[in-house]
């Protein structure tokens, strides 16, 4: 049997694979809120579309299949197969904190209607005792969009002489049934200053994903017209001294907008 044959390589077709890299920072979650935890909050829409603009780290899912050992069907064999679709337990999101505490006073929130703590009760009490609420009511699915810069994704022929322009595909990711499992940590310190970031772990059932070739238009997020550098996810500006918060309404650069959040 002949062996296979290297395929040849051109300066074409280095390009059209080379360049079509996707990036990682170019992505748009929406955070559905319960509407029973949003009774529980003085926000309005703005502000819960603000607060899924601040997620400044998520990860695309994964999963594995389990399998089971089949021995003996060939002599010194021993062959797999799949029987079930394990999915992720958690999807992990990082935020920017607001001067205004939005995204943990929305996080808290929605742990307390889970454990059943309204605004009159408090932890104070050792022997204060809490009625959970139904999954229903507090479970509800987040979505996360994977695009890229572009809406056209440029072809090169064998030759190299021609090119054609087919539209991007965008990831559309569903995590059914999600709600906050657990708040980390925040650290604060007197040292040197640094943006307040706080990750959350979300729990969902499973997700789905959905492959979309129909054009993504950047500018449905934003307001106005959008330059090719605001599409780029930055970090926010530090204040240097305590002198200038005064003089700024808010520690984010104008990518997010121009109103204080």
């Amino acid at each position: 049997m002949a062996g296979v044959r290297p395929e040849r390589l051109t300066v074409s077709k280095i390009k059209s694979r080379l360049l079509n890299i996707a990036q990682s920072s170019l992505y748009r979650l929406t955070l559905s809120v319960p509407q029973a935890v949003r009774s529980r909050l003085s926000l309005g829409s703005y502000d819960y579309d603000n607060i899924s603009l601040m997620c400044c780290e998520a990860s695309l899912p994964g999963s594995s299949l389990t399998t089971h050992e089949v021995n003996n069907d060939y002599a010194g064999v021993t062959e797999k197969m799949a029987y079930r679709r394990l999915y992720d337990e958690s999807l992990s999101l990082t935020f920017y904190v607001d001067r205004n505490y939005k995204v943990i006073q929305m996080i808290e929130a929605w742990m307390d209607y889970i454990t059943g703590v309204d605004n009159t009760k408090t932890y104070e009490n050792p022997y204060v005792s809490h009625r959970m609420a139904y999954p229903t009511t507090y479970k509800n699915n987040i979505y996360l969009t994977k695009f890229e810069r572009d809406n056209f994704m440029r072809n090169y022929s064998a030759s190299g002489s021609t090119s054609t322009r087919t539209a991007r595909t965008t990831l559309d990711y569903t995590f059914v049934q999600a709600f906050p499992l657990s708040l980390t940590a925040i650290p604060v310190s007197y040292e040197e200053s640094s943006v307040l970031k706080c990750s959350v772990s979300f729990n969902f059932i499973r997700y789905v994903q959905q492959r979309r070739q129909t054009l993504f238009n950047i500018n449905d997020m934003f307001e106005g017209e959008v330059s090719r550098e605001m599409i780029v996810n930055k970090v926010p500006q530090r204040i240097e001294t305590w002198r200038d918060v005064e003089e700024e309404p808010s520690g984010f650069t104008d990518e997010f907008g121009n109103e204080s959040f």
